[in-house]
């Protein structure tokens, strides 16, 4: 019986504890002699050498199908060491009862069986623990046919997922669980490692494994691209270095990209240079030893990432090329160029008006809005004519505008199309940080045209290890942002460049005419009218020139205080050579007024006209030239490091750009709407009131009731004065809100620039400040009126 019991706890299935007919796991009809603690004592042996067996058979079959490397090794670790073990532990029992051993063997050659019991007592937790781990890793009865080389969440677990389990089994007061899971960690973390390896040193994803693999090849509607499977990444990999690993694979595998298409001798040096720096970056990876500690991860990978980027990365991404694309962007999407968003504003107006004035459209306009909606190709054209208009601008100089040339080729109006998927952004960490900003909901993009559109750029090799997609939806946002602020004030201050709405029109009779009675009776109702036109018109006026100053002072502030500020702060880091001490960010307090010389209040007719030209010939930033670019570059910032600097740049611009604040963003585009219903009736009264006129001298158009259609109009009007009212206070109200609630707070974005950089000066960035220079001069402006509705202007 002792070697039937040895035998079934060895594996082997035993008459023993398999009978149909047994009580607690013995067969008391072949051993009836069995007395009830015997029969105890022989249940647990039963009980642990059933389990052995359904431990070992388990662990082969996670072994062989589970798609994760990482589970695998785990399982096979589980039978080649600690089944290995339990089963010397079954050979040194046999050994001693051969031998004789006084320890196990008593008087008369006796053999208590409490004796061979109590030797496997210690290993039942060990062995229902080992069965709960496999079944975390895989449920039990599933076969190659339902696995299908996929990972399914709900009967599996991931190679990560095993990884945190056992580092939190590690932390059980019981020894052996300890030492098991200690060694089963380092085992899985060990296979964990060598997947990396093959991403971070050759730039291929593991041949198998690759859907355990953190790092996945995406093809979706945002195109193309490795992303960052948070869900796959270990809780010790933080976000930082996360990205580093992103950032390196995809660098080696655009360097070997471009060595298969071009066979040239810098192709091949790069090449060589690739074959050098391996055992260099070999030796920094085998620096990190099991278990994986954060720190030590963080340092191989930064070691790597700095030494690919000084050696093979400064070739295939120089630092020009990088200032020159964000130049584009600050020029562009930022209106550092103001002409452009003038060119495009008035060409996206320009459509707008010859969709409606189009010949035959009355006739052939179908419900709904199918005849207003414009096409792709209408929006494209819209665009382009923006482009002939800045090329005629800049046709008068000798030299070519090369930022021009670069930006017909690559930026693109389109039609917005919305997509739920963004960028992977590592989360097991649980850090409190974020690499993207939190924009508002609101969106801006729908006010230039009428339909949403998105001015985008097209990312190309190797631009993409800077600037990814989700860099350039902010970009967008602000653009469609800044954009609508810009063509708001556009509008109100054409109206004051129509003088049939300004002054009496059509002008007085000649003095031969207006000397006779009949002259003077025509003069006098004329005068009578344009002055009971102008009392109607004056709360209108006053709200318009209100409505033109906050657009003019709020654009003034976003464009020249806080795009111009922050971006000139973020080029000066650029250039500097790394490791120079970086200028220290100002207050908004001690930078000149920009907008100073501006008028406080726009007095109709002259005072819009003359800001809109202030506001659109805002100073450009300065590009760098070549030379300072050249000399910076002996030492410049790594790729990584300035990508992770220029996500910081635009979190803290989306936060002083007040982007990040709902309800702010809210109030702003219903004031935008409201303020394109206001211009919208002025023109429509204009006409209603000329048609009238018509009607004095006796052109008469039977089909129209135009005093009807005036009064309603004009009613139309107040409502829409009206609301512009209350949004101007609510919007000056939400400022002043803004401004307690950032009372004393820096840019406030929680993104540190350098938080992965390793060395060299840590990026920050340029501190706005709250917004209280801008409700200075709005509450200047409103000093002169005491009513609520705007009358003392």
């Amino acid at each position: 019986m002792l070697h039937e019991i040895l035998l079934s706890l060895s594996g082997h299935p035993s008459p023993l504890f398999e009978s149909q007919s047994t009580i607690k796991g013995i067969d008391t009809k072949s051993f009836p002699l069995l007395s009830p603690p015997e029969a105890e004592l022989l249940s647990s042996v039963g009980a642990l050498s059933k389990l052995h067996r359904q431990t070992r058979e388990h662990a082969s079959r996670i072994s062989s199908i589970h798609p994760s490397t990482i589970c695998r090794a785990v399982a096979t670790a589980i039978t080649s060491s600690q089944l290995a073990k339990f089963q010397q532990k079954i050979l040194d029992v046999e050994r001693r009862i051969l031998k004789r051993d006084v320890s196990t063997v008593g008087a008369y050659n006796i053999v208590p069986l409490a004796g061979i019991v109590g030797e496997f007592d210690e290993w039942t937790r060990l062995m229902e623990w080992l069965w709960k781990l496999e079944n975390f890793m895989m449920r039990p009865g599933l076969t190659e046919k339902n696995v299908k080389g996929v990972i399914r969440e709900d009967v599996m677990s991931s190679g990560a997922g095993i990884i945190d389990k056992l580092r939190q089994e590690a932390q059980t007061g019981y020894p052996d669980i300890e030492e098991a899971a200690v060694e089963l960690g380092k085992v899985a973390e060990t296979a964990w490692l060598r997947q990396l390896s093959t991403w971070v040193l050759y730039g291929r994803l593991p041949t198998f494994g690759t859907s355990d693999f953190f790092i996945q090849w995406s093809d979706d509607e945002e195109g193309s691209r490795f992303v960052v499977r948070s869900k796959s990444l270990p809780k010790f990999v933080s976000r930082q270095t996360a990205t580093s690993m992103l950032f390196v694979g995809k660098s080696l595998n655009q360097i070997r990209s471009l060595e298969n298409a071009s066979k040239t001798p810098a192709t091949r040096s790069s090449r060589a240079s690739e074959l050098e720096l391996l055992p260099l970056h070999l030796q920094h990876l085998s620096q990190v030893t099991t278990p994986i500690s954060t720190s030590n991860l963080s340092e191989a990978i930064t070691a790597i990432r700095l030494s690919l980027s000084r050696n093979m990365l400064q070739h295939l991404l120089p630092l020009p090329k990088i200032v020159e694309i964000l130049s584009l962007l600050q020029e562009f999407f930022l209106l550092g160029r103001g002409e452009f968003a003038v060119a495009l504003i008035t060409e996206a107006d320009e459509k707008i008006r010859s969709r409606h004035n189009m010949p035959g459209q009355a006739s052939q306009r179908k419900p709904g809005l199918q005849s207003v909606l414009l096409k792709e190709g209408e929006i494209t054209a819209v665009l382009a004519r923006a482009w002939s208009v800045l090329s005629s601008l800049s046709g008068e100089e000798d030299h070519t505008d090369d930022s021009l040339d670069l930006a017909m080729d690559l930026v693109h109006l389109s039609v917005h199309k919305p997509t739920t998927n963004r960028p992977g952004t590592p989360g097991r960490a649980r850090e409190s940080s974020s690499s993207a900003p939190k924009i508002s909901s609101v969106v801006f993009n729908d006010l230039l045209l009428s339909i949403p559109t998105t001015l985008t750029l097209d990312i190309r090799s190797p631009l993409d290890l800077f600037i990814v997609n989700s860099d350039l939806d902010i970009y967008s946002s602000i653009n469609a942002y800044l954009l609508s602020v810009r063509r708001g004030h556009l509008r109100l201050a054409d109206l004051w460049r129509q003088s049939s709405i300004r002054r009496e029109h059509p002008a007085p009779p000649a003095p031969q005419f207006s000397s006779t009675p009949s002259g003077k009776a025509i003069l006098k109702k004329r005068r009578q009218k344009a002055d009971a036109r102008g009392r109607e018109m004056r709360k209108v006026w006053a709200t318009c020139g209100a409505a033109i100053f906050f657009l003019s002072e709020a654009g003034a502030y976003f464009e020249g205080e806080v795009v111009q500020e922050s971006w000139k702060h973020f080029r000066d880091w650029i250039l500097q050579p790394e490791g120079a001490p970086q200028r220290p960010p100002s207050s908004s307090t001690d930078r000149p007024r920009s907008s100073a010389d501006r008028s406080a209040i726009f007095t109709p007719p002259y005072s819009p006209a003359a800001s809109l030209n202030r506001n659109i010939n805002i100073p450009a930033t300065e590009r760098p030239s070549s030379s300072h670019a050249h000399d910076s570059a002996s030492t410049p910032h790594d790729p990584e490091t300035l990508a992770s600097a220029h996500r910081a740049f635009l979190a803290s611009l989306a936060y002083s750009l007040l982007l990040t604040d709902f309800l702010f963003t809210t109030a702003l585009r219903e004031f935008l709407v409201h303020v394109d219903e206001l211009v919208a009736y002025i023109t429509r009264l204009q006409l209603v009131q000329q048609n009238l006129d018509l009607e004095d001298d006796g052109i008469v158009d039977a089909m129209a009731d135009y005093p009807k259609e005036e009064r309603e109009v004009a009613l139309q009007l107040d409502r829409a004065r009206k609301r512009v009212d209350s949004d101007l206070k609510g919007l000056v109200g939400r400022l002043r809100e803004v401004d307690a609630e950032r009372m004393g707070g820096g840019a406030g974005t929680g993104v540190v620039g350098g938080e992965s950089v390793g060395v060299g000066a840590a990026y920050e960035p340029w501190s706005v400040g709250g917004v209280d220079r801008l409700l200075m001069k709005l509450d200047w402006g409103e000093e002169g009126s005491e009513d609520e509705e705007w009358e003392g202007v």
